[in-house]
């Protein structure tokens, strides 16, 4: 999905206490931009970093009280966490196949390629399988943040409700 049709999406999320609107503490939308994070380089570690420490701010946001999420946007965003989920997970069960020696001859070619197709699987730095986890985590922890930031807007909501209902009742008692 490119980033432009996240707009429509993102609709449903505010910033701020519930009851309040409170600009984000950085420019931009931290929805989408943990989403924007998942789409740049998703093989690199740092990228599978970014994505891991995203989804760790917006929860840390939502737990705050400091982003919330209407019913729809929480909708849209399971959906994308889930679908990323559900791949990443079948992912890693293939890269655990991978991340196996496989047995492709006595040559020092073979040996060679094996042992190479391990570290691709499961090394260090740009390897597949530690990032996808990394890069999974994070996606977790964003998926965790959405539920919190549709209560905080369902409280927001609430509030709002209460003091409109407080005010048509003293307005009705004039």
């Amino acid at each position: 999905m490119a980033e432009d049709d996240w707009e429509g999406v993102m609709g449903g999320s505010q910033f701020g206490a519930p009851g309040s609107f409170t600009p984000p503490p950085a420019a931009g939308d931290a929805g989408s931009n943990f989403i924007s994070g998942l789409l740049t380089e998703p093989v690199s570690s740092e990228s599978a970093q970014q994505a891991s420490d995203a989804g760790n701010r917006l929860k840390t946001l939502a737990e705050g009280g400091q982003f919330a999420v209407n019913e729809e946007g929480f909708q849209a965003y399971m959906k994308a966490c889930d679908f990323f989920l559900d791949g990443c997970d079948r992912m890693i069960v293939d890269l655990r196949i991978l991340a196996e020696k496989a047995r492709m001859g006595g040559s020092d070619y073979a040996k060679a390629v094996a042992v190479f197709n391990v570290k691709v699987a499961d090394g260090e730095g740009d390897s597949l399988l530690p990032n996808l986890m990394k890069m999974r985590d994070g996606v977790r922890q964003a998926r965790e943040a959405m539920v919190i930031a549709r209560k905080n807007y369902r409280e927001t909501e609430d509030a709002h409700t209460m003091t409109f209902s407080q005010l048509n009742k003293g307005l009705q008692a004039q």
